[in-house]
């Protein structure tokens, strides 16, 4: 807590030149001095795109410790980011998907995964959406950043539920129209009942939460499409991705989500958090 009052926090106060200049710093260090996860990162890369030569590989690793940087920083930036510094640098470019569930009463999951601004995105949707949000969580073990973090998250008015507790929370709360918005894309607690999709062409473990949460209250799942046009800059484009989830075929929701989130990171590899050891589990 010393570290956050007398480091994080005051860099957060910084203007944006300083914080560039941090954020070279962080790449400088992670990537040239200390090698952050460099063996896992580059693997989970090689795996991914296997047809891409040394040179295209060596430009994403690069411009993936480039974005992660940026991204430490600007998360640092959003626990003294005010509704103006959040509008001026993210665009939804068409909130009237999810305006029309709203007017129709109609709750929905959002779905998305660790690539770009997460955090942005739900401080977005906070500040615009006629809905509710409720963010969906894992809680961190040191229960001192965990509330850090929960606080930044629900300073405009979103509300922050562990994932233990939210199968109730969301039955408690069912009159209410809300965005339910949970990332799905890391690895669950692997038993013997985990379900396995093909993920990059191998077998991953998913997380079904999202889906049972989507059957059972028959709550529309819609995916949040989050790009960076800039440094410090990204527009969000919101898309169906399952209707009337009660009409689908167990398992269907899941994967049609991981195959638009590996659509998503092919497009843009750099973006999406590597340094996560999503292969580590074999079937």
């Amino acid at each position: 807590m010393i570290l956050y009052y007398i480091i994080v926090l005051p860099i957060s106060l910084l203007p944006q030149p300083a914080l560039n200049f941090i954020s070279k710093a962080i790449y400088f260090i992670s990537y040239k001095i200390i090698g952050y996860r460099k063996e896992i990162v580059t693997a989970n890369i090689k795996n991914a795109f296997p047809k891409k030569n040394e040179e295209e590989l060596k430009e994403i690793i690069i411009n993936f410790y480039h974005h992660f940087a940026d991204i430490i920083i600007e998360i640092t930036k959003t626990l003294s980011a005010n509704k103006n510094f959040l509008n001026r640098r993210v665009l939804l470019k068409n909130k009237e998907l999810i305006d029309n569930y709203a007017d129709q009463n109609q709750t929905i999951i959002l779905v998305c995964g660790h690539f770009n601004n997460w955090e942005w995105a739900g401080q977005k949707l906070s500040i615009s959406a006629k809905q509710k949000v409720v963010s969906i969580y894992k809680s961190l073990s040191n229960k001192k950043i965990n509330r850090i973090i929960k606080r930044a998250r629900t300073k405009f008015g979103a509300r922050a539920i562990s994932m233990e507790e939210s199968m109730r929370h969301i039955i408690e709360t069912k009159k209410e129209t809300k965005i339910i918005c949970i990332i799905s894309d890391q690895n669950p607690v692997v038993k013997s009942n985990t379900r396995w999709y093909s993920f990059f062409k191998r077998e991953v473990p998913v997380f079904m939460g999202t889906e049972k949460i989507a059957k059972k209250m028959n709550y529309p799942v819609v995916f949040c499409d989050m790009q960076k046009t800039k440094k410090g800059k990204y527009t969000i484009t919101f898309e169906d991705l399952a209707r009337e989830p009660k009409e689908t075929n167990d398992g269907d929701i899941t994967k049609i989500y991981i195959e638009r989130l590996e659509k998503q990171i092919k497009e843009n590899p750099s973006q999406w958090l590597w340094s996560h050891n999503r292969w580590k589990h074999t079937k």
